[in-house]
């Protein structure tokens, strides 16, 4: 009976927070990373303690890591306290990492956006495209591990939407040499 009464008290506690400072949540992203953060703010975040998950609703945009994550929904599923994926939906969702150089930066857009961060994937399906170091992709579903650098493109089963990339080719040093001047 006090342990209910106090795990009842503890819930209210935690959604007087929410209200008190707003939507923005804090939790530990993986176990390689412990000092990372995730935070979010939206309209209205509503947390499901059965199910370990927390919906943020309304212009919603997420930061973890050097990335950010834009949409009009965002679902956060745990396993204990370690975030396991989180969904990103908007006409459209949008992705940005950051990296070393400005030029390199990873974007992408996609009406569903889920990013794994336990194995670094993201999965963008309906009407995708990613962006990095001036070279582009889109497709109905696009899944690209940014730790390797690995990317898969293709169709879903119900589009026959084709997969379109364009290059960057940097000029050879020796012809470019050669052309000036």
């Amino acid at each position: 009976m006090l342990w209910e009464r106090l795990r009842t008290n503890s819930w209210a506690a935690f959604v007087a927070c929410l209200l008190l400072f707003g939507s923005d949540v804090c939790a530990a992203a993986s176990e390689d990373t412990l000092s990372s953060e995730l935070t979010i703010e939206g309209d209205s975040a509503v947390f499901l303690q059965e199910q370990n998950t927390i919906e943020y609703v309304g212009n919603v945009i997420a930061f973890m890591d050097g990335m950010r994550i834009n949409g009009d929904r965002i679902l956060v599923e745990m396993t204990a306290d370690r975030i396991k994926r989180i969904t990103t939906t908007g006409a459209p969702a949008s992705f940005w990492q950051e990296q070393n150089m400005a030029e390199r930066d990873t974007t992408a857009t996609a009406n569903t956006i889920v990013y794994l961060p336990a194995t670094s994937l993201l999965e963008l399906s309906g009407s995708a495209s990613l962006t990095q170091d001036g070279n582009a992709v889109s497709s109905a579903r696009i899944r690209y591990n940014l730790a390797l650098g690995q990317l898969d493109a293709g169709s879903s089963d119900f589009s026959q939407e084709r997969v379109r990339m364009e290059l960057r080719i940097p000029a050879n040093r020796a012809e470019q040499d050669s052309t000036q001047p």
